[in-house]
């Protein structure tokens, strides 16, 4: 698990919000759990240590797990503010929320 900076938070924000109007991006723990095919698991700092556990077990998987200070920095441009765990599906949207992540977009 990586922790995710507050700028590349920032950075990649207007890009989940993108991801959330078109599908691909999957809120809240229940919703993670039963799709497949993730590439970026995003959870808050407060999540238990079960529930980390459990979603770095999706590293097996192929997905990238951050640990967000504020995860909502990252889902206010979705609207929600409320959640603790948001991933994003695989495919061109989250190669491109990767390379700005990685401060290559």
């Amino acid at each position: 698990m990586e922790e995710l900076p507050a700028a590349a938070a920032t950075r990649a924000s207007r890009l989940i919000g993108v991801g959330a109007r078109s599908g691909v991006v999957v809120v809240g723990l229940s919703g993670v759990r039963r799709t497949r095919g993730l590439a970026l698991v995003f959870l808050d700092a407060s999540v238990s240590a079960n529930t980390q556990r459990e979603m770095t077990r999706l590293e097996g998987q192929g997905a990238r797990v951050f640990r967000c200070a504020a995860l909502a920095d990252l889902t206010r441009s979705m609207g929600r503010e409320d959640v603790s765990v948001v991933a994003v599906k695989a495919g061109p949207l989250a190669e491109g929320m990767r390379n700005v992540i990685d401060g290559e977009g």
